[in-house]
């Protein structure tokens, strides 16, 4: 049983231009919206279905971003936006009931832990993120959102159905592809992180598995998807490797 019923929310894809990305997810069948414009940051998204997305986000203006509500947050990342040097994947996030209970469980077991919340004043809503600063960056981060994912879910769900939206033709989120010089041990790491099974080096996280694999250099690198259309997609979006999978 996953800690705290952690399931897969979203997964972070940084991208350096926000518009082109957009065109290439669309090309590929993977319909992409905007989603937030705030001070020096933009992103939009693929909503797998109403609770999991991939993230597409860029910062424009750096020094704009600090006095945004997400600049604890940026400022995490920021060491591992430098690494990539470019486009590609960052990390991902796992829904759990109360992220602050999952961070004072890490830090109770040794983990070095840090935590953000998020407000929005104007809609009474928010939530909070907690980074494990201790393990390699494109591991996750927890969140809870207030109103809970679930809620949140269901007012998607309800506008989807108001503009005759659907996901008939969308592929499905399978699984994350993470390269690693050591796959098997950073497939228990996490394993021990979220409290899901593992196999080998796949780990059984509900909402997206995560497969690690031998690779010179580590970290998330793709997707893979499966379902209505996906045989036509391209191998590559926008610098993320897809594999599809019948």
């Amino acid at each position: 049983m996953p800690h705290d019923d952690a399931t897969f929310d979203h997964l972070i894809h940084w991208v350096d231009d926000l518009e082109a990305a957009m065109a290439r997810y669309e090309a590929a069948g993977l319909p992409t919206r905007h989603a937030l414009t705030m001070p020096g940051f933009r992103n939009a998204a693929w909503g797998v279905d109403d609770e999991r997305y991939v993230e597409l986000a860029t910062v424009d203006d750096w020094d704009a971003v600090a006095t945004s509500p997400y600049a604890g947050s940026l400022e995490i990342l920021k060491p591992a936006i430098d690494e990539l040097r470019g486009s590609g994947l960052l990390t991902f996030a796992v829904d759990v009931r109360d992220a602050r209970a999952t961070a004072a469980r890490l830090r109770e077991s040794g983990r070095e832990v840090e935590d953000v919340e998020v407000r929005f004043e104007e809609k009474n809503a928010g939530f909070v993120e907690v980074f494990v600063r201790d393990v390699p960056a494109y591991f996750p981060f927890f969140i809870t959102y207030d109103p809970p994912r679930a809620m949140i879910a269901r007012m998607r769900a309800e506008h989807r159905a108001a503009q005759g939206i659907t996901f008939d033709n969308c592929p499905d989120l399978v699984a994350l592809l993470i390269r690693s010089a050591e796959p098997d041990a950073d497939a228990r790491l996490l394993a021990d992180l979220v409290g899901c099974s593992v196999n080998d080096a796949t780990v059984a996280l509900p909402g997206a598995e995560v497969r690690f694999e031998k690779g010179e250099r580590a970290g998330l690198y793709g997707i893979v998807v499966r379902g209505p259309e996906s045989s036509a997609m391209p191998a590559e979006v926008a610098g993320v490797t897809v594999i599809v999978e019948t």
